[in-house]
């Protein structure tokens, strides 16, 4: 994936994340098939070969006038080159580009409603929701709900918010809750606890930056959330998990790190347990 015009956080040092996910046990391998994603967020700037379809639900057309779409984007499914040197986890990834979150990374619920109904007229493999609110909102439940009943996976950040309990849509059961650790696997202090189902990357982590995306860190659950997604998206590529027991079975590839209040299942890899 070649991306706009864009600042990068380039490094010297490997990626430490996809280390901890086991990324060098697929590098070189190829995907047994592609897998569709939608990514809900601020749109994606990019050039569009990766993106099948790109619908904005907040007038902002396909610009990501954020940054942080581009940036969830990239952890997914970029590809390294001497243009880029940030590395996605996922590289046969087909976006559906769903542009909700404004300049100030800010949408309503109605166009994310309008969002996943989008998404699942699309018959999307995952969804992914790197973003979270802080009520129950029953239209959002309902529509999440109509997309876990035709097998689409949902993924989302746990949330940013001190240690207190997650965000929705990530607190619903449907979604997969996601929350963040560091290069030693010990969790971001400022995540959300309660309801993790696992963890992934989500300090000082790599990605394409552009806009107001730009600080020389990026950190939290909403970069986990793009890890988590990339990873489940490779297993289900090579089949090692299915979209109707993904719940039972992602669960062999986690390795256990602490309290299931904060670590749920534990830090999510592409490499299955012994």
């Amino acid at each position: 994936m070649v991306f706009g015009t864009y600042t990068l956080y380039v490094s010297n040092k490997t990626n430490w994340a996809l280390q901890v996910i086991d990324f060098q046990n697929i590098e070189g391998t190829a995907s047994k098939r592609p897998i569709k994603i939608a990514l809900i967020d601020s749109g994606i700037q990019a050039e569009k070969a990766n993106v099948t379809v790109a619908e904005t639900f907040n007038g902002n057309g396909s610009n990501d006038s954020y940054g942080h779409g581009t940036a969830i984007a990239s952890i997914i499914g970029a590809k390294k080159s001497l243009l880029n040197p940030v590395e996605g986890v996922f590289k046969n990834v087909v976006f559906y580009d769903a542009n909700v979150l404004d300049e100030n990374g800010n949408s309503s619920i109605s166009d994310i409603v309008a969002a996943i109904d989008w998404a699942i007229k699309h018959e999307v493999d995952i969804i992914n929701m790197s973003f979270g609110i802080q009520k129950d909102d029953p239209a959002l439940h309902e529509a999440i709900k109509k997309g876990y009943e035709q097998n689409i996976i949902f993924v989302a950040a746990a949330g940013n918010n001190l240690g207190f309990e997650a965000d929705y849509p990530a607190r619903y059961h449907e979604v997969l809750s996601i929350s963040s650790i560091d290069k030693n696997l010990k969790r971001d202090p400022t995540a959300a606890k309660n309801k993790v189902d696992y963890v992934t990357p989500g300090i000082n982590v790599q990605a394409v930056k552009i806009n107001k995306m730009r600080d020389e860190s990026l950190d939290g659950t909403s970069y986990a959330t793009a890890y988590a997604t990339g990873i489940i998206a490779q297993l289900l590529s090579e089949q090692k998990i299915d979209r109707t027991s993904y719940f039972k079975h992602l669960k062999d590839y986690a390795k256990p790190l602490g309290k299931q209040s904060e670590y749920g299942n534990g830090l999510l890899t592409l490499k299955k347990g012994d």
